[in-house]
């Protein structure tokens, strides 16, 4: 049981330092993980490829073929949402 009286051996400091782990090391965790999400920028055009640029740096490396490749800008162009 508990040990009020003063003693500490090594099995309780141990216990207590688990304890402890588990208790703040996920709050310190998800602090950490909270502030990454607000303070690190969002994806946008300048960050990503867009599926046009995509497409035009695999027919660059011979990953599609031509006809695969207009077939591709053609849809895009097709489905692409409304300007804003």
């Amino acid at each position: 049981m508990w040990h009020w009286h003063g003693d500490w051996n090594s099995g309780d400091l141990l216990s207590m330092s688990v304890m402890m782990l588990l208790v703040w090391l996920p709050l310190l965790l998800l602090i950490a993980f909270a502030m990454r999400s607000l303070i690190a920028p969002a994806p946008g055009p300048g960050r990503t490829a867009s599926a046009e640029e995509e497409a035009r740096r695999a027919y660059a490396r011979g990953e599609i073929d031509r006809d695969r490749f207009l077939q591709v800008m053609r849809d895009l162009q097709e489905h692409a949402p409304p300007p804003r």
